[in-house]
């Protein structure tokens, strides 16, 4: 998956370990996480969303189970998101 954010800077360990070094690495993989935890924008060329559950429209979807931002389809196909 492609993502606009750069990858941490991970500089090659000194020769002797330092309470700064570790900070440096600290931070980067801090920065690692928050980039990984970060649902930001999804770029794809394809995508294939299987097992959708199927409901008339969106108060069937609700009552359904389904929530706010969920996807489901209707039995003619349409592909629709829970308001």
């Amino acid at each position: 998956m492609a993502s606009s954010n750069p990858a941490p800077f991970f500089a090659a360990p000194p020769a002797v370990y330092d309470q700064r070094y570790f900070a440096q690495v600290t931070r980067a993989f801090s920065v690692f996480i928050q980039q990984t935890r970060n649902p930001g924008p999804n770029v794809a060329s394809t995508l294939r969303l299987t097992n959708l559950a199927v409901h008339a429209d969106n108060a069937a979807a609700i009552t359904g189970g389904l929530s706010v931002d969920d996807v489901y389809k209707t039995a003619t196909g349409e592909l629709r998101i829970v308001v």
